[in-house]
């Protein structure tokens, strides 16, 4: 019976990956990409993460990203760090435009999705899918890895140096 259930939840994973990449193969996916997407591990004792990523838009028209969601959590939010009486601070945005031909970067300390509630806690190397939802009732289902903020920091630190 292990053996069994083992072998349904791989199919499952397998039909699930074959789905996502026939939906993020839509008339969406050629208008936009998604690269260099994280999502961050949790913190022991918490449940809280944030993901990151470039989103391209390949169309003449401006795109807006009015949300997320996924299984891994009840609640996903635009977020954004904006510097307030000399002091960084978080807020909540209802939407995020991606202009015309061009492209919007979340990243730390910038625009990201903050994600609460998580069921499980995050590990490097786990893989999460999230739907990303447009205006205009377009959706895009992403998978991103899940990453080491240790990792990330050290690679933002190396990267800054050789600027």
């Amino acid at each position: 019976m292990k053996k069994l259930i083992e072998q349904l939840k791989r199919s499952f994973v397998f039909v699930s990956l074959i789905v996502s990449v026939f939906l993020s193969t839509s008339t969406l996916a050629k208008d936009l990409s998604v690269e260099h997407g994280y999502l961050r591990a949790t913190i022991p004792g918490t449940s809280v993460s944030s993901a990151y990523m470039e989103i391209t838009n390949k169309t003449n028209n401006d795109l807006v990203l009015i949300g997320a969601s996924s299984n891994i959590s009840n609640r996903i939010e635009i977020h954004e760090h904006i510097m307030s009486d000399e002091m960084m601070r978080m807020r909540q945005r209802e939407s995020l435009m991606i202009p015309a031909n061009d492209h919007v970067v979340l990243q730390p300390s910038g625009y990201h999705l903050m994600i609460f509630n998580l069921n499980t806690p995050l590990k490097v190397d786990d893989k999460v899918e999230l739907t990303l939802h447009f205006s205009e009732n377009k959706d895009m289902i992403i998978t991103l890895p899940v990453e080491s903020i240790k990792r990330k920091k050290q690679e933002e630190s190396a990267n800054h140096h050789h600027h």
